[in-house]
């Protein structure tokens, strides 16, 4: 599966084949040039305009946009038994004020917030499967206080919207409508900001299935009736399963809050890990409305980092559907949550690989539209990252196109016969600019280079059709 772009927007149905035109002419223009600005992508002034008007024309949305890569995503989906679906959520942050729908984000500009849905595969491979589902709206300026004082509720609770804080059964919702009848099974993963009871019954109800880090030490209900914390009842049982997991260093964040201890920076190390599961009945908050059932019996995971030393230790708790009769189960839960990570470089990619928030376009319909274009591109390169860092053993063939390991090849940037995704990957940025010594590539010079090796590519294959027409 090479990374032709193009691809995920056939079938794409605008109501004019006009406008279905010019999306895969820009399409092609975008995917030679990903993190290149508009203007300069589109080369002439004809095409500039002509791709502004179709990002402003109204007949033109994110949803008609969206749906043909969505498609595609359900179609690599089917050829997996199982698959996870990780749900998280983004800021996208654009300079300056004035452009229309988009809110407040921070104290630099304006800009809007992203839901999605990625799918990757269950088997161990990790591999990027694309975007099931995506949901976006800003935040409102101005009348939150009036807003707050109606409705009694805090300045956090006032700024979201009912939508925002439903995202994530809206989020299974659209991406399990999305796979269909397809044979696929999925899981749900999500961080520790969808650790609600609501929305765990709500997919309990539907069967759905789902890991989610507990960000609250709920109340639980023994077989007895007495009530407990959920992590100090199982942090009693017996360690089940250790592992040994390696932790990559993680960079302070900007804006980042005091409170979210569990991304704070940290150290690269090798961490051990001990490993406890029970089977619990978790009692309803207060605050839940009484149509909830009281209880819901779900598996939790208690995973702790064993070192006494470390001053944040790993220390998830996981709640989920699926079964913990044995080691292998449990293993087995605690890599579906691992996986979890691939939707936060998915966003580094579509920021940084694509350069999404440098984007200069106007108002939220041309930015939402202009995101639809851009995400099968980050999936793209996302792919190509993830293989060929997690298997490099696996050919270049699976990430790149054979007239691209053939431009390498010329360049001297591949040299084996059967070069691996790995080497063909440290190719690509080595175009980019990429110095071996410096480690491995990141998503800027990444970009460069695929933006620098689409450009040879295109060039290649015009050369080629003109050779054979004469």
């Amino acid at each position: 599966m090479d990374l032709d772009v193009v691809r995920e927007f056939r079938g794409l149905k605008l109501g004019d084949w006009r406008r279905e035109w010019r999306v895969r002419s820009v399409v092609e223009a975008l995917q030679v040039r990903p993190a290149e600005s508009f203007p300069k992508a589109m080369a002439t002034r004809a095409r500039r305009e002509a791709f502004y008007r179709l990002m402003e024309n109204e007949a033109v949305t994110f949803a008609a946009l969206f749906a043909p890569h969505a498609a595609k995503t359900a179609e690599r989906c089917a050829e997996h038994k199982t698959v996870l679906v990780v749900h998280d959520t983004t800021k996208f942050s654009f300079k300056g004020e004035g452009r229309s729908g988009l809110g407040k984000i921070n104290s630099a500009g304006q800009g809007f917030l992203g839901h999605f849905s990625i799918a990757v595969s269950a088997d161990g491979k990790r591999e990027p499967l694309g975007a099931l589902a995506v949901q976006t709206w800003s935040r409102p300026e101005r009348g939150v206080s009036t807003q707050r004082r109606k409705e009694g509720l805090s300045r956090a609770e006032a700024r979201k919207s009912k939508r925002e804080s439903m995202k994530w059964h809206e989020g299974v919702t659209a991406a399990e409508k999305q796979l269909g009848d397809t044979r696929a099974a999925a899981i749900h993963v999500m961080d520790s900001e969808g650790d609600d009871y609501l929305t765990f019954a709500l997919l309990a109800e539907k069967k759905q299935r789902f890991v989610v880090r507990g960000y609250h030490d709920r109340l639980m209900q023994d077989a007895l009736g007495q009530t407990s914390k959920v992590k100090e009842f199982v942090a009693t049982s017996t360690i089940q399963a250790k592992r040994s997991v390696k932790l990559s260093p993680r960079k302070k964040q900007l804006f980042q809050q005091k409170s979210r201890r569990r991304a704070q920076p940290r150290e690269g190390r090798e961490a051990q890990l001990a490993i406890r599961a029970q089977h619990v009945d978790v009692r309803r908050p207060t605050y839940v409305k009484d149509d909830v059932p009281k209880t819901l019996a779900l598996n939790v995971i208690h995973v702790r980092e064993m070192d006494p030393d470390v001053l944040e230790p790993v220390d998830w708790l996981l709640y989920t559907t699926e079964p913990i009769e044995t080691q292998a189960d449990i293993l087995r839960i605690v890599d579906f949550y691992r996986a979890r990570w691939i939707v936060e470089e998915f966003f580094k990619a579509l920021k940084t690989g694509c350069a999404f928030e440098k984007r200069q376009l106007e108002s939220m319909h041309t930015l939402e539209n202009a995101l639809a274009l851009l995400i099968p591109m980050a999936w793209g390169l996302l792919r190509l990252r993830v293989l060929a860092r997690e298997h490099p053993e696996l050919s270049a063939t699976e990430v790149l196109t054979p007239t691209q390991i053939t431009i390498l090849r010329r360049k001297k940037l591949l040299s084996t016969s059967k070069p691996s995704a790995q080497q063909a990957m440290l190719a690509v940025a080595a175009l980019g600019g990429h110095i071996l010594a410096n480690g491995s590539p990141g998503w800027m010079v990444l970009g460069r280079g695929y933006e620098d090796l689409l450009m040879l590519e295109a060039g290649f294959l015009l050369a080629s059709a003109r050779s054979d027409q004469s």
